[in-house]
C-alpha cells in the first residue's frame, strides 16, 4: 500500500480503538504489514489463537466442573439407580463399559455436558469417576446387605434404605426380588469363603439355601456347624413355604407359590449362548467359571481352585445371574415363558426371605409405583 492510503487506514483504525476502547498499537502494527496477502494470514492467526484460548478455557472449565463435588454428587445418584435396576445384566462383567455407552446415549440423564463426550481425555476421566462411584456403591450394598443378614433386616426397609442415596427413586417388588436375590448370594458367598467377622455361620445359614447348595458346601456346613442337612427336620424349614399368619401373601400378592427345584443351582451345563434357544444375545460367564461342576461352588473345597475369594463378591452374583439365565433359558419355550421363570425363582427367593425376616410389614398391600422417566429409562434400557 502506499503512504496515503496507509495513513487513512491508520487515522480510521485510530478513531476504532477510541471507539471500542483498545490499545490502538496492534491495529497499527497490523497496518505497518503493508501486504493485503500479509494480513489475511495475521487475521487467520490471530482467529486460530483465539480457537486455541477458547478451547482450553472450555476444558479446563469442563474439568473443574467434572472434578466438582456437585457433578460428583449428581453422578453417583444416578448410578445408585443403575445397580439397583431389578434388570442389570452383570455388575462387574463389562458394566462399567456399558453404562458408559448409556451415559453417551442419555448425557442430560447424567448432567453430562456433551462436550465431555466428544474429547478423548475429559471422557477419560468421566470414566474414572464413574468406575470409583461404581465401587463405592457396591461396597455400601454389600456392607448393607451383611448388616441386614445379622440384624434379620426386612429386605424391603434394606431396599428403601439403599434408594435413598438416589433421590427421587422409587421401588417396588422387582426391586426387592433382586435385592433378595443379592442378599442370598451373599449368605453362600460368606459361608463359601469363610468371612464371618461380622457375620457368623449361624447368622449367614438358613434351611432355605439348601436348594442352592452345592455338595461340597453342604460337607462344609455339615462340618462346621454339625448339622445333617439330610435330616428331614433340618429340611422343615424349607419345605413349610406358605407358613401361617406370616404375612407374606399380604406383603407380595403377585408372588408365585411354586418351589425352587434345585436345578438352577446345581445344573453344571456350561454357560454358552444358545442360538437356537428362545433368547438371544446372553453372555456366558466371562470369569472362567463356567467350568464348575456339581460339587464345586467355586471356593476351594475339597482341594478345587479358588475361583472366589473374598474380593470377588459381585464376580460370583454375575456368575449366579449368568446360570439363573442359563437355566430359566432351558426351561422355556419361549421368550415370555424364560422371562416368567426368572421371575418366578427371584419372586421364590423374595419370599424366602420375608419369611425369615418379615419385619413390620405384615398385612400391607402392594400399590402401584409410578417411576420418574429417567429411572424407568434405566432400567429398561441398560440390558446388555
Amino acid at each position: 500500500m502506499d503512504s496515503q492510503r496507509t495513513k487513512r487506514l491508520k487515522l480510521y483504525a485510530k478513531t476504532l480503538c477510541e471507539a471500542h476502547q483498545i490499545p490502538d498499537k496492534t491495529l497499527m502494527d497490523f497496518i505497518d504489514t503493508g501486504n493485503v496477502f500479509y494480513m489475511l494470514v495475521d487475521i487467520k492467526a490471530h482467529l486460530v489463537k483465539s480457537e486455541v484460548a477458547q478451547k482450553s478455557t472450555q476444558f479446563q472449565t469442563l474439568q473443574e466442573a467434572l472434578r466438582g463435588k456437585d457433578f460428583e454428587a449428581g453422578l453417583h445418584t444416578r448410578l445408585v439407580v443403575c445397580m439397583l435396576s431389578p434388570n442389570l445384566t452383570a455388575y462387574v462383567t463389562d458394566t462399567q463399559q456399558h453404562i458408559m455407552e448409556f451415559i453417551s446415549e442419555h448425557p442430560d440423564m447424567f448432567k453430562v455436558p456433551a462436550a465431555v463426550l466428544d474429547d478423548a481425555e475429559l471422557k477419560g476421566i468421566l470414566g474414572k469417576l464413574v468406575t470409583k462411584s461404581l465401587a463405592g456403591i457396591q461396597s455400601t450394598l454389600k456392607s448393607q446387605l451383611i448388616t441386614s443378614i445379622v440384624k434379620k433386616t426386612c429386605i424391603i426397609d434394606v431396599t428403601k434404605v439403599l434408594a435413598r442415596s438416589s433421590s427421587g427413586m422409587e421401588t417396588e417388588v422387582s426391586h426387592w426380588n433382586r435385592v433378595a436375590f443379592l442378599c442370598r448370594c451373599l449368605r453362600i458367598f460368606l459361608i463359601g469363603t469363610s468371612d464371618h467377622h461380622i457375620a457368623s455361620l449361624d447368622a449367614c445359614y438358613t434351611a432355605r439355601l439348601l436348594p442352592m447348595l452345592k455338595s461340597d458346601m453342604r460337607a462344609k456346613i455339615q462340618q462346621d456347624m454339625g448339622k445333617d442337612l439330610d435330616d428331614p427336620e433340618e429340611q422343615t424349614q424349607e419345605g413349610d413355604r406358605e407358613g401361617q399368619g406370616d404375612g407374606v401373601g399380604d406383603v407380595c400378592v403377585t408372588a408365585a407359590t411354586e418351589d425352587l427345584d434345585g436345578s438352577f443351582f446345581n445344573d453344571t451345563t456350561p454357560l454358552e449362548d444358545d442360538a437356537d434357544g428362545p433368547v438371544d444375545g446372553e453372555d456366558s460367564n466371562a470369569d472362567g467359571v463356567d467350568d464348575l461342576d456339581d460339587d464345586d461352588s467355586g471356593f476351594g473345597l475339597n482341594g478345587k481352585l479358588v475361583r472366589f475369594n473374598r474380593q470377588k463378591f459381585w464376580n460370583y452374583v454375575d456368575y449366579m445371574l449368568a446360570l439363573l439365565r442359563d437355566t430359566s433359558r432351558k426351561a422355556a419355550n419361549s421368550k415370555e415363558d424364560y422371562e416368567k421363570e426368572i421371575n418366578r425363582i427371584m419372586v421364590q427367593i423374595f419370599q424366602d426371605d420375608l419369611q425369615d425376616c418379615p419385619g413390620t410389614r405384615k398385612g400391607s398391600r402392594l400399590v402401584a409405583v409410578v417411576h420418574p422417566p429417567w429411572q424407568s429409562t434405566i432400567q429398561h434400557e441398560l440390558m446388555w
